[in-house]
């Protein structure tokens, strides 16, 4: 069985073989919407709902959950969390980086090499690390760009 690791220090996604072999790694972010009932996922290891294949969702790298769906994982007093794509073109933080209801965004490419890798061996549990709110919010901003008035200027 297969595993995902998020960091939510670093910003990555790395899914695991069963013998911890690195399969792939992928820009994740925990960003969470202030109206969500969950500031940020705590860190632990939550078992994956959806083992084989993501929960099916319309296919629209532009939607809420990208082109495959969503890995469901159980969060408890939080239904519904998990690993998914979307929003690639937004007009605020397109992509990995723009705001959930408690999920964690990553890429449809992500996505794609996960459902691939599924198909094959199944996923048992993500580890989420490195995700305290603060911390994760503090890492964001320096490694955020930022546009203002057409200049491009790096948080350090």
């Amino acid at each position: 069985m297969s595993r995902l690791v998020f960091d939510g220090s670093t910003h990555q996604l790395s899914l695991l073989s069963g013998d911890f072999t690195v399969i792939g790694t992928w820009s994740a972010y925990n960003n969470v919407d202030s109206h969500a009932t969950i500031k940020h996922v705590q860190n632990g290891t939550y078992s994956i709902q959806d083992k084989s294949t993501p929960h099916y969702h319309t296919p629209d790298e532009n939607g809420p959950y990208g082109s495959y769906g969503i890995i469901r994982f159980n969060v408890p007093g939080h239904p519904g969390i998990g690993v998914h794509s979307g929003r690639a073109n937004a007009k605020f933080k397109p992509g990995p980086q723009h705001a959930t209801m408690g999920c964690i965004r990553t890429t449809d490419e992500a996505m794609k090499s996960i459902k691939e890798s599924m198909a094959s061996s199944s996923l048992s549990t993500i580890e989420v690390r490195n995700n305290s709110g603060p911390s994760a919010v503090s890492s964001t901003q320096r490694n955020e760009t930022h546009i203002y008035h057409g200049i491009r200027t790096q948080f350090i």
